[in-house]
C-alpha cells in the first residue's frame, strides 16, 4: 500500500513538473506575442503623431502663403487707391469716400483689424479673437417672443 502511494506521488510529481514546464513555454510565447503587439501599437502611435505634425506643419505653411498673398493684394490695392485718389483730386472730385474705402482691412467697418482673419475689419467690437461678424437683423420669431414677454421692459431691451 505504501509503495503504491509513493509510486503515485512520484508519477504525479513528474506529471506536475511537465505541466508547469508546458505552462511556462505557453507563457513565454504569450509574452513574446504581447511584446510584438505592444511594439506594433507604439509604432502606430508614433506614425500617427508624425502624420499629425506634418499635417499641422503644412497647414501653417499654407496659412503663411495665404497671409503673404493677402498682404501683396492689399499693397496692390493701396497703390491703385492712391492713384485713383490723386486722379480724383486733380479733377476736383470729392475724395472722402475713396479715402474711407482705402482704409486697411476688409469688411468696411470701423472696428479693429483682426490680423488672423485676413485683416477683416468688422463693423462692431467683437468679444472674441475670431472676428466673426453677426447679422444686423432679428428674425420674426425673436420679435414675437419679445412682443409676448414683458421681461424686455424690465431689462431695458429696446427691440
Amino acid at each position: 500500500w505504501y509503495q503504491r502511494r509513493v509510486r503515485e506521488a512520484v508519477v504525479s510529481t513528474q506529471s506536475t513538473g511537465a505541466y508547469f514546464q508546458e505552462q511556462d513555454e505557453r507563457n513565454k510565447g504569450r509574452t513574446m506575442e504581447e511584446l510584438e503587439v505592444q511594439s506594433i501599437l507604439q509604432q502606430q502611435a508614433a506614425d500617427r503623431a508624425k502624420k499629425f505634425q506634418m499635417e499641422r506643419h503644412s497647414e501653417l505653411e499654407a496659412d503663411k502663403r495665404s497671409a503673404q498673398m493677402v498682404k501683396e493684394e492689399e499693397d496692390e490695392f493701396q497703390r491703385y487707391a492712391d492713384a485713383v485718389i490723386e486722379t480724383a483730386k486733380e479733377r476736383g472730385r470729392p475724395v472722402g469716400p475713396l479715402i474711407k474705402a482705402k482704409n486697411a482691412g476688409a469688411g468696411g467697418g470701423n472696428g479693429p483689424i483682426f490680423e488672423g482673419k485676413s485683416n477683416l475689419r468688422p463693423s462692431y467690437q467683437a468679444n472674441d479673437a475670431y472676428g466673426n461678424q453677426l447679422p444686423r437683423f432679428a428674425n420674426g420669431a425673436a420679435k414675437r417672443v419679445n412682443e409676448l414677454s414683458s421681461t424686455s421692459k424690465r431689462l431695458g431691451f429696446v427691440w
